[in-house]
């Protein structure tokens, strides 16, 4: 094998040839490595969708997508918006479409190593809630309440890809989309049918929120553990906006924060449920924190949290 600094030497000389980033010129560079030396050929890869038996992918490094055929256990242990490794067995196309074979070495979340762009925040000025309606002793969110509206504080409004996707991108509706349609679907019981159309958000743009939080939330009822994925994804993807350390509020009534605030919810349910109560409190003292008008309930689970509390299925 190349040594490490015979191998740095190939991947320069290779991005003066193309002008590729460093990743992607070392990508190449091992891939054609590999194959002189007769070794298996190993590719990482974003997942952008799941289905039963497949899983849509893009390849670190190039630019389209292409669908990996696999078996249904290992279909349902990926989610959106985590990265995959496979030993490639065959590469074709089919009728435009490319399409992988091969096996699943090992699947992981590592949101920063996506290269998502983080969705754009509005400024929408000060949120001053001191002449809301306050909420009062004996509610033990009462000192919280009094500490987050002592003094107004920026509202900020996140991107309406956060809500929702449209199959056409010209489509300017809030609503009528591919996630707003799949919660109707959701609503109705639907739950296939649903989750095939927020896949198919996802394979558009994986920074749809409420696509995974509606992911999250099919899950919730039978496997806790599989929707703490989605919500930590989604999650994971409005902080790439707003950062762990955002002292602003995103207030509810702005419907495209909505999904972010969902996501903290569900994965605070998620975590309250399994016995992470610390983590739960956290969660959901952060919700208040963001949006202290609390349209979501939050305070009570934070309450009942605090309390230690077991979660009961009308908690939520």
């Amino acid at each position: 094998m190349t040594d490490k600094r015979d191998l740095k030497h190939h991947i320069r000389a290779r991005q003066q040839q193309t002008g590729e980033s460093y990743s992607t010129a070392r990508m190449h560079v091992l891939r054609a490595q590999q194959q002189l030396l007769g070794e298996p050929d190993r590719l990482e890869a974003i997942i952008l969708s799941c289905g039963a038996q497949s899983l849509r992918l893009r390849v670190v490094g190039e630019q389209h997508q292409v669908t990996l055929r696999t078996s249904s256990i290992t279909a349902w242990s990926a989610f959106p918006g985590q990265l995959l490794e496979l030993t490639v067995k065959r590469r074709w196309t089919n009728a435009g479409y490319s399409y992988v074979s091969g096996t699943v070495e090992r699947v992981w979340t590592d949101l920063a190593a996506l290269g998502l762009e983080p969705l754009p925040l509005v400024d929408r000025g000060l949120d001053d809630l001191s002449g809301s309606e306050p909420f009062l002793p004996p509610d033990p969110y009462a000192p919280m309440w009094r500490f987050f509206v002592a003094n107004p504080r920026p509202a900020f409004e996140m991107s309406a890809i956060a809500w929702d996707i449209h199959e056409d991108p010209a489509d300017p509706s809030p609503d009528g989309g591919l996630t707003c349609d799949a919660a109707e679907l959701r609503a109705a019981g639907l739950l296939e049918d649903a989750r095939e159309l927020l896949m198919k958000a996802l394979q558009i743009d994986l920074r749809c929120i409420d696509a995974h939080v509606h992911l999250g939330a099919i899950e919730f009822d039978d496997s806790p553990e599989r929707a703490m994925t989605h919500y930590e994804i989604a999650v994971g993807i409005g902080e790439l906006s707003v950062g762990p350390s955002f002292e602003d509020t995103l207030p509810w009534g702005i419907i495209y924060n909505r999904p972010f605030l969902r996501a903290l919810h569900g994965l605070g349910l998620c975590h309250w449920r399994l016995g992470s109560f610390d983590v739960a409190l956290e969660l959901f003292t952060r919700m208040l924190k963001l949006n202290p008008r609390d349209n979501q309930g939050a305070r009570e689970c934070w309450a009942q949290v605090r309390a230690r509390e077991p979660w009961r299925s009308d908690a939520d």
